[in-house]
């Protein structure tokens, strides 16, 4: 399958527009010409040759095609770079996919839980400055409207059954509901007078989301998580990296916090290179992700006993993924 999606999807972008959305360009005789996204230089030696589909760039000793670009800029795997250039060119990759009838229904159901949590996330978001317990714990935090805006930061009702009438009405059924973590087994919202934080991939689609309570309820946890779904997978998801990979890639270096809202925090303040692991939950595959971006990783968990012993644990698994491991 690969093969042939991968031609069709070459065949309808043009390899100067889809790096020009990345690297200013410049027209230089047969060529395109800017400063490279991967240094940090001043003079330019990035290269995009439409005429043959690849781009150089000299300062970094670095080249391919539009697929391979884009898998170092984004940071992703070949398939999942495919799926973005796919979505660009209007291809439907479904037409090439061999698969059976289960995994056919098991890619759709993920297309229309994703869809759900968009949906999910504007209701959230529209419901946060209806609520004035919601704006007044936003402005004790001293969040920013920007940042509120940039990290779709929402608010969940406390009547239990807001989103699920949203949802609804949008035509999704209470088993997709359930499915996408945001129903619990009582048949209710999951999640109810808290502070909503998207959980967001690489692409910045909606997966899951983090929820903090806002008022005092006994024996409630102070942070809610998004379950394990079809979606969401703690040992995989990276908090923030769909803002935080460009100042990765040109800072030379990712920041691992504990906290979700300290990521919010730290791009408010200018520090963009920020992103969290599910608390002290650092993983092999989390640190491979951030390797694609940078090979020095920081780690800025908390000094209790968690963060001492999260860090501990990282060492043997830095050294197993190659990667340069800092600790503050």
């Amino acid at each position: 399958m690969n093969g042939e999606a991968k031609e069709e999807v070459r065949s309808k972008l043009d390899i100067e527009a889809v790096i020009g959305e990345y690297v200013q360009l410049k027209r230089a005789g047969r060529n395109w010409k800017g400063l490279s996204p991967f240094s940090s230089e001043k003079t330019p030696s990035f290269i995009v040759s439409p005429e043959k589909g690849i781009w150089h760039d000299f300062s970094s000793n670095q080249g391919g095609d539009v697929f391979s670009f884009v898998m170092q800029v984004e940071g992703l795997d070949f398939r999942a770079a495919l799926e973005l250039l796919a979505r660009k060119a209007g291809v439907d990759l479904s037409q090439y996919e061999q698969k059976s009838g289960s995994v056919r229904a098991v890619a759709e159901k993920r297309r229309r839980l994703i869809a759900m949590h968009e949906s999910a996330a504007t209701f959230y978001q529209r419901s946060l400055f209806a609520d004035s317990a919601a704006t007044a714990y936003v402005k004790r935090r001293g969040l920013n409207r920007q940042v509120v805006h940039d990290f779709r930061l929402g608010y969940a009702p406390d009547d239990g059954k807001s989103l699920l009438r949203f949802l609804t009405q949008k035509g999704y059924t209470a088993s997709d509901i359930k499915d996408g973590g945001l129903l619990n087994s009582r048949g209710t919202d999951m999640f109810r007078s808290r502070l909503m934080v998207p959980l967001m991939d690489g692409q910045g689609q909606v997966v899951g989301f983090t929820a903090r309570i806002l008022k005092d309820t006994p024996n409630a946890p102070k942070y809610l998580n998004t379950p394990q779904t079809l979606l969401y997978d703690k040992g995989r998801h990276v908090f923030g990296l769909h803002l935080a990979k460009e100042s990765i890639r040109k800072d030379a270096r990712a920041v691992i916090v504990e906290g979700n809202l300290d990521v919010i925090s730290s791009h408010q303040a200018g520090v963009a290179n920020v992103v969290a692991t599910a608390g002290t939950a650092l993983t092999d595959y989390h640190l491979k992700t951030l390797s694609r971006l940078s090979d020095r990783i920081v780690l800025a968990f908390d000094a209790d006993k968690a963060g001492v012993t999260a860090t501990e644990r990282a060492i043997p698994m830095a050294q197993a993924v190659d990667v340069e491991l800092s600790i503050v």
